[in-house]
């Protein structure tokens, strides 16, 4: 008797499974972004647009990103300017990047747009023009200090909504997870080492989780029992990418671009 095989591809990290039942031609869902980007194995995203690789967070950095691999999603830390503008920083002061030290709250736009990184003479970024700069990317995206929830869920539904964006959040955090999850949101929610005594508590409000890449095996096998993606952070080498893969991760959040993502 001959045997049936089924035929598996991979495409840029994407398993796509061949049936051998007979095709149909009955209309497939269309996946979002989102649920796209999940399919992959692992599902990647660049850290701040690659930390390790180009200065953090400045659109060059998410450029570079997006021309090394099309199946990277973006992330983005983002502060609310004085005149409310976001802006894509990692600390709530700008001196560990720029050529001047600026608290984002008390800042306007026009006195932060003038500021240049400190590597490389770059411009601070606005989440508006990132997001148009790449509007087919799927971004995790880190409101750090939850200063308005809503009014950064509005820009994110006028830029794409759920299908595009993924709310990312500090594991304990509460306010943001809760008000993307009321519209629809994904909410990705990441863990420290010495957070973890709190993670059952916490987990209950993010469909992906992180762990560090190098965190504890018993905490990586409860989050993995949980039947949610677990993804590993943040990853630099392909070293640190196979001990979070080890462990159970679904997906990197990968600093390391250029050293960890195939291109």
């Amino acid at each position: 008797m001959r045997r049936r095989l089924s035929l598996v591809l991979v495409v840029g990290g994407l398993v796509l499974a061949g049936c051998s039942s007979p095709v149909t031609g009955a209309a497939q869902p269309l996946r979002t972004p989102v649920e796209a980007w999940l399919a992959h194995s692992p599902s990647l995203i660049a850290h701040r647009g690659g930390s390790a690789d180009w200065p953090e967070g400045t659109s060059y950095a998410y450029d570079r990103a997006a021309d090394w691999s099309p199946s990277l999603a973006l992330e983005a830390p983002v502060w609310l300017t004085a005149d409310g503008v976001w802006v894509v920083c990692h600390d709530a002061t700008t001196g560990a990047e720029f050529d001047a030290d600026l608290d984002i709250a008390t800042s306007t736009w026009a006195q932060l747009s003038a500021l240049r990184t400190v590597d490389g003479d770059l411009p601070m970024a606005r989440l508006t023009d990132v997001l148009a700069e790449h509007p087919d990317r799927v971004w995790l995206v880190d409101d750090k200090p939850a200063a308005d929830p809503a009014g950064l869920l509005d820009l994110l539904d006028s830029a794409g909504g759920p299908d595009r964006f993924v709310l990312k959040s500090y594991g304990p955090s509460v306010a943001v997870p809760e008000a993307a999850r009321e519209r629809g949101y994904r909410t990705w929610g990441y863990w420290f080492t010495s957070d973890l005594p709190t993670f059952d508590a916490d987990q209950v409000r993010y469909d992906l989780l992180a762990l560090p890449w190098d965190g504890p095996v018993p905490a990586w096998a409860d989050a993995v029992a949980t039947g949610r993606p677990v993804f590993g952070h943040v990853v630099a080498t392909r070293e640190q990418a196979r001990q979070a893969l080890d462990r159970g991760a679904a997906g990197l959040m990968v600093s390391g671009v250029t050293e960890v993502v195939t291109r």
